[in-house]
C-alpha cells in the first residue's frame, strides 16, 4: 500500500507487530545475560561462607581498619565493652575483658549463627599479631584461609608457641611467681566452675590472647545455656578483670573442641592456615632473625641507649636489616603458599 506522500504505509498493528518482533531477540538476550549475572552472584557469594567479624572495644578506640579486611560477606558487628548505650555490649562494662564479650555474643547470636565468626581485640597491630603475619591483624585476616577453619573448626589465630604450648598452664599449681602467667594458680577453680566438672585437665595449652576463628558447628557443640553459664562467672566472680580475662585465654580449645592442648606445628599452621609457607632453608634463616632479633630489642630500651647509645644505635639499624629481610622471605613464603600443589608438598607429613 502507498501512502499519498509516495512511501510505503503499514497498518498500526503491522507495525507494531514489526517492532516486537524486532525487539523479542535483543530482550531475551538481556534477560538472559542478567539471569546469567545473578546466578554467578549468587555461585560466588555461595562459594564463601558467611562471616562474621565479632570486635571486642572500647569507645575511645578505633577499628576503622576492619574496613580493609578482604574477606567477602564479612559483617563486622563492634561490642563496646564501657557504653551500654552501644548497639552492642556485654551486660555490665570492663568485666572479664573480651572473654564477657566473646561469651555475650556466643549466647545472644546462638540462633543466628554465620558459617564462621572471628573474634579479635581492637587493635590493628600490637605484639599479639607475629612478625610472620606482617604484624597486622588486617593481613593476618586477609590471608587467612577460611575453607581450612571450616576443616578445622577453631583455630587461634595467633600461631607461635612462646609463652604458650604445649604445656604451659599447670592446673595444680596454687603458687605463681612468674609474671608472665599469674593467672596460673586461678586456673583449676576458673575450670571446674565454667565447665561444671571435678575432671580438670593437668595441663592447658595453646596460643594466647584470645583473637580465634571458630564456626557455627564448634559453638553448638554445647547448648546455648553453656555460654549464659559462662557469662553468669564472670559477671559474678570477684576476681580482677585482668585475671577473669586471662583464665578464658587457655580454655577456648576445650570449649570449642574438647582439647586441652591445642598447638599445631607453627611452621605448618601458617603454611595450612595462611598460606605463608617457608621451605627448610627459609624456616632455618626466619627461626635465626627471630631470635637475634628478640635479643636486640632487649637493648634498645631508655636505660640501655643512655648507657651505651653506641650499642643502641646499631641495635636498631641491625633489627631495621633484619625486619626488611624477613619481609623479602615473607614474600616469597606467600608465593609459595600461592600454589596449592606446593603447599600439599610442605604439608605431606601429618599435620598435629
Amino acid at each position: 500500500m502507498i501512502s499519498s506522500k509516495g512511501g510505503l504505509w503499514l497498518p498500526q498493528w503491522r507495525r507494531l507487530l514489526l517492532i516486537a518482533v524486532l525487539l523479542i531477540p535483543a530482550s531475551l538476550y538481556l534477560y538472559e545475560s542478567y539471569r546469567t549475572a545473578q546466578q554467578r552472584e549468587a555461585s560466588d557469594s555461595d562459594n564463601h561462607p558467611t562471616v562474621n567479624l565479632v570486635v571486642a572495644s572500647l569507645l575511645k578506640d578505633d577499628i576503622s581498619w576492619t574496613h580493609n579486611i578482604t574477606i567477602p560477606n564479612l559483617n563486622i558487628i563492634r561490642y563496646v565493652s564501657d557504653y551500654l548505650d552501644a548497639e552492642f555490649h556485654p551486660p555490665v562494662p570492663k568485666k572479664g575483658r573480651e572473654a564477657l564479650i566473646y561469651h555475650t555474643y556466643l549466647h545472644d547470636f546462638y540462633d543466628d549463627l554465620p558459617d564462621i565468626t572471628i573474634m579479635v581485640h581492637a587493635d590493628e597491630t600490637s605484639w599479639h599479631v607475629e612478625n610472620i603475619l606482617n604484624k597486622s591483624m588486617t593481613f593476618a585476616l586477609s590471608h587467612l584461609d577460611l575453607q581450612q577453619v571450616l576443616q578445622r573448626q577453631y583455630f587461634n589465630l595467633r600461631v607461635s608457641w612462646e609463652g604458650a604450648c604445649p604445656d604451659w598452664i599447670n592446673t595444680t599449681f596454687t603458687d605463681q611467681d612468674d609474671e608472665r602467667k599469674l593467672e596460673e594458680p586461678y586456673m583449676y577453680e576458673a575450670f571446674s566452675e565454667n565447665f561444671a566438672t571435678s575432671d580438670v585437665p593437668e595441663i592447658l595449652g595453646g596460643p594466647c590472647c584470645s583473637q580465634f576463628a571458630v564456626t557455627r558447628e564448634a559453638v553448638r557443640r554445647h547448648p546455648q545455656s553453656q555460654y549464659r553459664q559462662n557469662m553468669d562467672w564472670l559477671v559474678q566472680t570477684d576476681w580482677t578483670d585482668y585475671i577473669a580475662g586471662r583464665v578464658w585465654e587457655h580454655m577456648w580449645p576445650w570449649l570449642f573442641k574438647g582439647e586441652a592442648v591445642d598447638c599445631a606445628i607453627e611452621w605448618k599452621a601458617y603454611c595450612r592456615m595462611y598460606h605463608i609457607c617457608f621451605d627448610i632453608e627459609s624456616r632455618e634463616l626466619v627461626t635465626s632473625l627471630e631470635g637475634e632479633r628478640k635479643k636486640l630489642l632487649d637493648k634498645i630500651d631508655t636505660v640501655q641507649e643512655l648507657l651505651d647509645p653506641q650499642g643502641g644505635l646499631a641495635a636498631r639499624k641491625r633489627v631495621e636489616e633484619i625486619d626488611a629481610t624477613m619481609q623479602v622471605e615473607l614474600e616469597k613464603a606467600l608465593e609459595r603458599g600461592s600454589s596449592e600443589a606446593v603447599r600439599m608438598d610442605l604439608l605431606s607429613d601429618l599435620y598435629n
